[in-house]
């Protein structure tokens, strides 16, 4: 389906809000430029998920493909941030990327646990039970008993987002602080949106692809046998090699 670029509504850019919305919107064009492969293998990631997506029609496994279908939300959602500049920011969705492959696992290998959360909003005792059963570090032991491989790329992932932006950490804000030396002073300037001349940049990118295809692989363990059909098994394998 063809897309129509529109031009921006009379007034767009005129106020704060959309003026930083349409520099963001400059910068991804900026990085669909200037970084070329990185825009493709991020296309490709997307193009891996869309088909996972489709691959689950009539699938048993139906439930656990509403967590997929958020998955693939938050990654578009990341890499909407991400190249713009926004990259602690990008971070917080990478993280939700990252426990949505998390939850659809989880409650595959524990179907009863698919009601359990539904019924979050029931009452307190229900609020609390989701609280005891869906602790990350149990959904992450169980990754990486199903896939040592995967499970421990997911760990590292997930305190990567942690440090640069999840949390309100050290890294969040060094990352994108900028200071500067006067006469008596010092200047801090903390980059909202970083261009793609800066490290992080390049980070916040790398592991926006390896956020995604770390959720394929943690849906793969969910319907080996559709990824095995599809051929997205042989595309995880191509997508590792290159990250």
């Amino acid at each position: 389906m063809a897309v129509e670029i529109l031009d921006p509504p009379p007034g767009w850019g005129r106020d704060d809000l959309s003026a930083f919305v349409e520099t963001a919107r400059r910068n991804t064009f900026a990085t669909f430029v200037q970084a070329r492969q990185v825009w493709a293998l991020l296309g490709r990631i997307d193009a891996a998920l869309r088909r996972a997506i489709e691959g689950m029609h009539n699938a048993r496994a139906w439930f656990e493909g509403f967590f997929l279908l958020r998955a693939h939300a938050a990654y578009l959602g990341a890499a909407r941030l991400s190249t713009s500049g926004q990259l602690p920011e990008a971070y917080m969705i990478l993280r939700g990327c990252l426990e949505n492959a998390l939850y659809g696992l989880f409650t595959h290998e524990n179907p009863g646990l698919g009601e359990v959360w539904l019924r979050r909003h029931d009452d307190a005792a229900s609020r609390q039970r989701v609280r005891d059963e869906f602790k990350i570090g149990r959904m992450m032991d169980l990754l990486e008993a199903r896939d040592p491989g995967t499970g421990r790329a997911a760990r590292d992932l997930y305190e990567r987002t942690i440090d640069f932006g999840a949390h309100p950490n050290e890294l969040a804000l060094t990352s994108v602080l900028r200071l500067t030396w006067g006469e008596g002073a010092v200047r801090f300037d903390l980059n909202y949106l970083s261009d793609n001349s800066t490290p992080a940049l390049a980070l916040c990118l790398k592991t926006n692809a390896q956020v995604g295809v770390c959720a394929l692989g943690t849906f793969r363990l969910v319907v080996p046998e559709r990824f095995d059909l599809l051929g997205l098994s042989d595309e995880l394998t191509r997508l590792n090699a290159g990250l």
